[in-house]
Protein backbone atom coordinates (compact mmCIF):
# COMPACT_ATOMS: atom_id res chain seq x y z
CA UNK A 1 0.00 0.00 0.00
CA UNK A 2 1.05 3.60 -0.50
CA UNK A 3 2.23 5.19 2.82
CA UNK A 4 3.45 8.57 3.71
CA UNK A 5 7.34 9.33 3.06
CA UNK A 6 7.40 10.53 6.54
CA UNK A 7 8.28 14.32 4.69
CA UNK A 8 6.14 17.37 5.52
CA UNK A 9 5.33 19.98 3.14
CA UNK A 10 7.00 22.27 2.09
CA UNK A 11 4.82 25.93 3.62
CA UNK A 12 5.41 26.94 7.37
CA UNK A 13 3.21 29.25 9.21
CA UNK A 14 4.59 32.10 8.98
CA UNK A 15 5.91 33.80 12.19
CA UNK A 16 3.84 35.14 14.27
CA UNK A 17 0.61 34.64 12.52
CA UNK A 18 -2.24 34.55 14.93
CA UNK A 19 -4.05 31.86 17.05
CA UNK A 20 -6.76 32.12 19.20
CA UNK A 21 -6.14 32.23 22.72
CA UNK A 22 -6.94 28.84 23.60
CA UNK A 23 -4.71 27.45 20.87
CA UNK A 24 -1.85 29.30 22.22
CA UNK A 25 -2.39 28.31 25.88
CA UNK A 26 -2.46 24.70 24.89
CA UNK A 27 0.48 25.17 22.94
CA UNK A 28 2.80 26.75 25.31
CA UNK A 29 1.25 24.62 28.94
CA UNK A 30 1.42 20.93 27.30
CA UNK A 31 3.67 19.10 25.53
CA UNK A 32 2.92 17.43 22.65
CA UNK A 33 0.47 13.90 22.24
CA UNK A 34 1.42 11.15 20.99
CA UNK A 35 -0.39 10.17 17.32
CA UNK A 36 -3.46 8.58 17.89
CA UNK A 37 -7.43 8.15 16.36
CA UNK A 38 -10.55 8.52 17.73
CA UNK A 39 -10.24 4.83 18.92
CA UNK A 40 -7.59 5.31 21.17
CA UNK A 41 -10.46 8.48 23.19
CA UNK A 42 -11.66 5.90 25.71
CA UNK A 43 -12.42 5.87 29.40
CA UNK A 44 -10.83 3.60 32.03
CA UNK A 45 -14.13 1.82 32.44
CA UNK A 46 -14.53 1.69 27.89
CA UNK A 47 -16.64 4.80 27.72
CA UNK A 48 -15.69 6.41 24.52
CA UNK A 49 -14.64 9.73 24.94
CA UNK A 50 -14.09 12.20 22.07
CA UNK A 51 -12.37 15.04 22.33
CA UNK A 52 -12.52 18.57 21.71
CA UNK A 53 -11.25 20.33 18.30
CA UNK A 54 -8.44 22.55 18.90
CA UNK A 55 -8.53 25.23 16.02
CA UNK A 56 -11.01 27.39 16.81
CA UNK A 57 -10.58 30.39 15.33
CA UNK A 58 -13.85 32.13 13.59
CA UNK A 59 -13.80 33.76 9.92
CA UNK A 60 -16.18 36.46 9.93
CA UNK A 61 -16.47 40.38 8.43
CA UNK A 62 -15.47 41.56 12.24
CA UNK A 63 -12.34 39.10 12.46
CA UNK A 64 -9.41 41.65 10.88
CA UNK A 65 -7.50 38.58 11.10
CA UNK A 66 -9.66 35.93 9.22
CA UNK A 67 -12.22 38.04 7.37
CA UNK A 68 -14.11 35.89 4.51
CA UNK A 69 -12.38 36.10 1.60
CA UNK A 70 -13.38 34.54 -2.02
CA UNK A 71 -10.03 31.98 -2.75
CA UNK A 72 -8.10 32.44 0.27
CA UNK A 73 -9.64 30.08 2.51
CA UNK A 74 -9.53 25.75 1.35
CA UNK A 75 -11.30 22.91 2.87
CA UNK A 76 -10.24 19.40 3.42
CA UNK A 77 -12.85 16.62 3.96
CA UNK A 78 -13.28 13.24 3.88
CA UNK A 79 -16.61 11.65 1.89
CA UNK A 80 -16.76 9.15 4.62
CA UNK A 81 -16.59 11.52 7.40
CA UNK A 82 -20.24 12.79 8.82
CA UNK A 83 -18.97 15.96 10.42
CA UNK A 84 -16.53 16.43 7.45
CA UNK A 85 -19.55 16.11 5.08
CA UNK A 86 -22.07 18.67 6.76
CA UNK A 87 -19.32 21.29 5.75
CA UNK A 88 -18.98 19.81 2.43
CA UNK A 89 -22.94 19.87 1.83
CA UNK A 90 -22.75 23.21 3.08
CA UNK A 91 -20.32 24.28 0.77
CA UNK A 92 -22.41 23.16 -1.71
CA UNK A 93 -25.96 24.49 -0.55
CA UNK A 94 -24.46 28.21 -0.62
CA UNK A 95 -22.97 28.12 -4.12
CA UNK A 96 -19.27 28.12 -2.44
CA UNK A 97 -17.70 25.68 -5.17
CA UNK A 98 -15.43 29.21 -6.20
CA UNK A 99 -14.88 30.89 -3.19
CA UNK A 100 -13.57 27.87 -0.89
CA UNK A 101 -11.27 24.98 -2.60
CA UNK A 102 -11.90 21.53 -1.64
CA UNK A 103 -9.45 18.27 -1.25
CA UNK A 104 -11.05 15.07 -0.39
CA UNK A 105 -9.20 12.62 1.38
CA UNK A 106 -8.80 8.94 0.22
CA UNK A 107 -11.67 6.35 2.29
CA UNK A 108 -9.32 4.13 3.84
CA UNK A 109 -7.10 4.98 6.31
CA UNK A 110 -3.02 4.49 6.60
CA UNK A 111 0.00 4.66 7.81
CA UNK A 112 0.96 8.57 8.06
CA UNK A 113 4.62 8.01 9.12
CA UNK A 114 5.71 4.53 9.45
CA UNK A 115 9.39 5.11 9.89
CA UNK A 116 8.30 7.37 13.27
CA UNK A 117 4.95 5.63 14.84
CA UNK A 118 1.99 3.11 14.45
CA UNK A 119 -0.38 5.72 13.54
CA UNK A 120 -3.09 5.46 10.61
CA UNK A 121 -5.29 7.85 9.29
CA UNK A 122 -6.69 10.51 5.87
CA UNK A 123 -3.87 10.28 3.24
CA UNK A 124 -4.52 12.06 -0.29
CA UNK A 125 -4.33 9.93 -3.08
CA UNK A 126 -1.74 9.12 -5.38
CA UNK A 127 -2.41 9.90 -8.74
CA UNK A 128 0.58 7.31 -9.74
CA UNK A 129 -1.82 4.52 -7.98
CA UNK A 130 -5.07 4.28 -8.48
CA UNK A 131 -5.63 1.53 -5.78
CA UNK A 132 -4.53 1.67 -1.93
CA UNK A 133 -4.74 -1.48 0.26
CA UNK A 134 -6.17 -1.16 3.66
CA UNK A 135 -3.70 -1.43 6.28
CA UNK A 136 -4.79 -4.66 6.98
CA UNK A 137 -3.17 -6.35 3.79
CA UNK A 138 -6.26 -7.06 2.65
CA UNK A 139 -8.25 -5.50 -0.47
CA UNK A 140 -7.96 -2.12 -2.95
CA UNK A 141 -10.13 0.58 -2.65
CA UNK A 142 -9.83 2.96 -5.56
CA UNK A 143 -8.65 6.39 -5.77
CA UNK A 144 -12.16 7.14 -7.30
CA UNK A 145 -13.80 10.97 -5.99
CA UNK A 146 -10.67 11.81 -4.27
CA UNK A 147 -9.01 14.80 -4.74
CA UNK A 148 -5.37 15.69 -4.01
CA UNK A 149 -3.84 18.46 -1.89
CA UNK A 150 -3.54 21.13 -4.46
CA UNK A 151 -2.56 23.76 -1.87
CA UNK A 152 0.30 22.11 -0.13
CA UNK A 153 1.64 19.34 -1.65
CA UNK A 154 0.56 16.84 1.70
CA UNK A 155 0.69 13.74 1.13
CA UNK A 156 -1.42 13.14 4.36
CA UNK A 157 -3.72 15.46 6.93
CA UNK A 158 -1.35 14.85 9.55
CA UNK A 159 0.91 17.13 7.72
CA UNK A 160 -1.61 20.07 7.57
CA UNK A 161 -1.41 19.71 11.18
CA UNK A 162 2.39 19.83 11.88
CA UNK A 163 2.56 22.84 9.48
CA UNK A 164 0.15 24.69 12.33
CA UNK A 165 1.75 23.56 15.37
CA UNK A 166 -0.40 20.95 16.22
CA UNK A 167 -0.10 19.35 19.82
CA UNK A 168 -3.27 17.31 20.33
CA UNK A 169 -2.12 14.53 18.39
CA UNK A 170 -5.12 13.75 16.41
CA UNK A 171 -5.47 14.35 12.84
CA UNK A 172 -9.18 14.98 12.39
CA UNK A 173 -11.14 16.12 9.50
CA UNK A 174 -12.67 18.57 8.22
CA UNK A 175 -9.64 21.45 8.29
CA UNK A 176 -10.22 24.63 7.00
CA UNK A 177 -6.93 25.72 6.08
CA UNK A 178 -6.24 29.27 5.18
CA UNK A 179 -3.49 29.87 2.21
CA UNK A 180 -2.70 33.81 3.69
CA UNK A 181 -1.12 32.80 7.00
CA UNK A 182 -0.63 28.97 5.89
CA UNK A 183 -2.22 27.70 8.75
CA UNK A 184 -5.16 25.68 9.96
CA UNK A 185 -8.06 27.81 10.98
CA UNK A 186 -10.71 25.65 12.06
CA UNK A 187 -11.34 22.02 12.33
CA UNK A 188 -14.86 22.15 14.21
CA UNK A 189 -17.38 21.24 11.69
CA UNK A 190 -20.40 22.47 13.89
CA UNK A 191 -18.27 25.98 13.60
CA UNK A 192 -17.58 25.54 9.87
CA UNK A 193 -20.82 25.06 8.58
CA UNK A 194 -22.33 27.89 10.61
CA UNK A 195 -19.45 30.40 8.82
CA UNK A 196 -20.73 28.92 5.10
CA UNK A 197 -23.92 29.56 6.11
CA UNK A 198 -23.61 33.01 7.72
CA UNK A 199 -20.22 34.98 6.42
CA UNK A 200 -19.00 33.29 3.56
CA UNK A 201 -23.14 33.04 2.28
CA UNK A 202 -22.82 36.85 2.47
CA UNK A 203 -19.70 37.46 0.15
CA UNK A 204 -21.05 34.99 -2.22
CA UNK A 205 -24.79 36.87 -2.20
CA UNK A 206 -26.16 33.61 -1.44
CA UNK A 207 -27.41 34.16 2.16
CA UNK A 208 -30.71 35.37 0.68
CA UNK A 209 -31.56 33.20 -2.18
CA UNK A 210 -30.73 29.65 -0.16
CA UNK A 211 -32.40 28.37 3.05
CA UNK A 212 -30.73 30.13 6.00
CA UNK A 213 -29.60 26.85 8.09
CA UNK A 214 -29.74 28.70 11.56
CA UNK A 215 -31.82 31.50 11.33
CA UNK A 216 -32.63 33.72 14.43
CA UNK A 217 -36.15 32.65 14.79
CA UNK A 218 -34.88 29.03 15.28
CA UNK A 219 -31.52 29.28 17.15
CA UNK A 220 -33.18 28.41 20.71
CA UNK A 221 -34.96 25.55 19.03
CA UNK A 222 -31.69 24.56 17.08
CA UNK A 223 -29.53 24.37 20.16
CA UNK A 224 -31.62 22.59 22.33
CA UNK A 225 -32.01 19.93 19.87
CA UNK A 226 -28.04 20.05 18.77
CA UNK A 227 -27.41 19.50 22.62
CA UNK A 228 -29.14 15.92 22.65
CA UNK A 229 -28.60 14.83 19.57
CA UNK A 230 -25.08 15.32 19.47
CA UNK A 231 -23.98 13.35 22.47
CA UNK A 232 -26.68 10.26 22.18
CA UNK A 233 -26.85 10.37 18.02
CA UNK A 234 -24.41 11.69 16.32
CA UNK A 235 -21.66 10.91 18.41
CA UNK A 236 -23.48 8.74 20.24
CA UNK A 237 -23.23 5.68 17.23
CA UNK A 238 -19.39 6.16 17.99
CA UNK A 239 -20.11 5.57 21.77
CA UNK A 240 -21.54 2.41 21.00
CA UNK A 241 -18.90 1.67 18.15
CA UNK A 242 -15.95 2.52 20.27
CA UNK A 243 -17.20 1.05 23.65
CA UNK A 244 -14.91 -1.40 25.42
CA UNK A 245 -17.09 -2.49 27.79
CA UNK A 246 -20.37 -4.12 28.04
CA UNK A 247 -21.71 -1.03 30.52
CA UNK A 248 -20.41 1.54 28.16
CA UNK A 249 -22.34 0.19 25.13
CA UNK A 250 -25.31 -0.89 26.70
CA UNK A 251 -25.69 2.90 28.23
CA UNK A 252 -24.46 4.09 24.24
CA UNK A 253 -27.09 2.13 22.61
CA UNK A 254 -29.98 2.95 25.25
CA UNK A 255 -29.50 6.26 24.59
CA UNK A 256 -29.15 6.29 21.06
CA UNK A 257 -32.41 4.16 21.11
CA UNK A 258 -34.37 6.53 23.27
CA UNK A 259 -33.23 9.73 21.09
CA UNK A 260 -34.34 7.96 17.70
CA UNK A 261 -37.79 6.64 19.43
CA UNK A 262 -38.21 10.65 20.38
CA UNK A 263 -37.24 11.99 16.93
CA UNK A 264 -39.69 9.43 15.00
CA UNK A 265 -42.31 11.07 17.39
CA UNK A 266 -40.86 14.70 16.41
CA UNK A 267 -41.59 14.16 12.68
CA UNK A 268 -44.73 12.58 13.53
CA UNK A 269 -46.13 15.71 14.06
CA UNK A 270 -43.63 18.13 12.15
CA UNK A 271 -42.35 17.88 8.43
CA UNK A 272 -38.75 18.74 9.97
CA UNK A 273 -36.51 18.23 13.25
CA UNK A 274 -37.25 22.35 14.55
CA UNK A 275 -39.93 23.45 12.00
CA UNK A 276 -42.61 22.59 9.86
CA UNK A 277 -41.67 24.95 7.17
CA UNK A 278 -37.70 24.70 6.43
CA UNK A 279 -34.91 22.45 7.00
CA UNK A 280 -32.26 24.22 9.11
CA UNK A 281 -28.95 23.07 10.44
CA UNK A 282 -30.32 20.46 12.91
CA UNK A 283 -31.69 18.30 10.04
CA UNK A 284 -28.11 18.69 8.30
CA UNK A 285 -26.78 17.29 11.06
CA UNK A 286 -29.00 14.59 11.52
CA UNK A 287 -29.08 13.43 8.44
CA UNK A 288 -25.50 12.95 8.07
CA UNK A 289 -25.77 10.09 11.18
CA UNK A 290 -28.51 8.76 9.48
CA UNK A 291 -27.77 7.79 5.94
CA UNK A 292 -24.50 6.29 7.66
CA UNK A 293 -26.77 4.18 10.09
CA UNK A 294 -28.52 0.99 8.10
CA UNK A 295 -25.13 0.91 5.35
CA UNK A 296 -22.49 1.13 8.11
CA UNK A 297 -23.71 1.69 11.95
CA UNK A 298 -26.24 -1.46 12.27
CA UNK A 299 -23.01 -3.70 11.47
CA UNK A 300 -20.01 -1.82 12.30
CA UNK A 301 -20.96 -0.02 15.25
CA UNK A 302 -23.34 -2.84 16.75
CA UNK A 303 -26.67 -0.46 16.67
CA UNK A 304 -28.83 -3.21 15.74
CA UNK A 305 -31.45 -2.79 18.05
CA UNK A 306 -33.63 -1.14 15.40
CA UNK A 307 -32.67 -0.04 11.49
CA UNK A 308 -33.54 3.27 10.64
CA UNK A 309 -35.67 1.70 7.66
CA UNK A 310 -37.77 0.33 10.78
CA UNK A 311 -39.15 4.12 11.97
CA UNK A 312 -42.00 4.79 9.50
CA UNK A 313 -41.42 9.01 10.02
CA UNK A 314 -37.17 8.99 9.92
CA UNK A 315 -37.16 7.17 7.37
CA UNK A 316 -39.46 8.99 4.75
CA UNK A 317 -37.84 12.16 6.30
CA UNK A 318 -33.94 10.58 5.09
CA UNK A 319 -35.69 9.86 1.98
CA UNK A 320 -37.08 13.69 1.43
CA UNK A 321 -33.49 15.44 2.70
CA UNK A 322 -31.48 12.66 0.40
CA UNK A 323 -33.33 13.80 -2.11
CA UNK A 324 -32.01 17.35 -1.98
CA UNK A 325 -29.14 18.50 -4.54
CA UNK A 326 -26.89 19.45 -2.29
CA UNK A 327 -27.47 16.48 0.10
CA UNK A 328 -27.59 13.72 -2.67
CA UNK A 329 -24.49 15.27 -4.60
CA UNK A 330 -22.13 15.25 -1.20
CA UNK A 331 -23.25 11.83 0.00
CA UNK A 332 -20.49 9.30 -1.23
CA UNK A 333 -21.94 5.71 -0.04
CA UNK A 334 -19.18 4.29 -1.81
CA UNK A 335 -16.57 6.40 0.35
CA UNK A 336 -18.71 5.82 3.37
CA UNK A 337 -18.58 1.91 3.04
CA UNK A 338 -14.78 1.66 2.24
CA UNK A 339 -13.57 4.02 5.13
CA UNK A 340 -15.50 2.38 7.78
CA UNK A 341 -15.23 -1.10 7.46
CA UNK A 342 -11.41 -1.07 5.88
CA UNK A 343 -9.98 1.42 7.83
CA UNK A 344 -10.29 -0.12 11.56
CA UNK A 345 -8.41 -3.95 11.49
CA UNK A 346 -9.32 -4.43 15.30
CA UNK A 347 -12.76 -4.22 14.10
CA UNK A 348 -12.58 -6.04 10.85
CA UNK A 349 -9.84 -8.09 10.55
CA UNK A 350 -9.97 -9.20 6.54
CA UNK A 351 -11.34 -5.29 5.78
CA UNK A 352 -14.64 -6.88 4.08
CA UNK A 353 -17.31 -4.89 3.26
CA UNK A 354 -20.50 -6.03 3.30
CA UNK A 355 -22.82 -5.46 0.70
CA UNK A 356 -25.87 -4.03 2.60
CA UNK A 357 -29.15 -3.57 2.09
CA UNK A 358 -29.13 -0.67 -0.78
CA UNK A 359 -29.85 2.11 1.52
CA UNK A 360 -29.40 4.11 -1.20
CA UNK A 361 -31.73 2.99 -3.78
CA UNK A 362 -34.54 3.08 -1.48
CA UNK A 363 -33.94 6.55 -0.30
CA UNK A 364 -34.80 7.68 -4.02
CA UNK A 365 -38.23 6.59 -3.63
CA UNK A 366 -40.61 8.75 -2.58
CA UNK A 367 -41.18 10.26 0.17
CA UNK A 368 -44.27 11.15 2.51
CA UNK A 369 -43.17 14.65 3.97
CA UNK A 370 -45.38 16.55 2.11
CA UNK A 371 -48.46 15.08 3.67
Amino acid sequence: STQSTGKYCQPTRPTGAPRSGEQEQQQSTHMPTQPHDSLKETAADGRFQRKDSTFRNIIHETNLDFPPESGRYHLYISHACPWANRCSATRVLKGLEEVVGLSVVHPTWQHTNPSEDKHAGWVFPDPDQPTLVPISGHGAIPNTGAIPDTVNGCRTIRELYQLSGDTSGKYSVPVLWDKQRQMIVNNESSEILRMFNGPFARLAGTDKSTVDLFPDELAEQIEKVNSWVYPTVNNGVYRCGFAKSQAAYDEAVGELSGSLDRLEEILSKQRYVTSNEQITEADVRLYMTLVRFDEVYVVYFKTNSRPISSYPNLHNWLRELYQMPFLQSTTNMEHIKAHYYTSHPILNAYSVIPTGPGVVAELLLPHDRDR
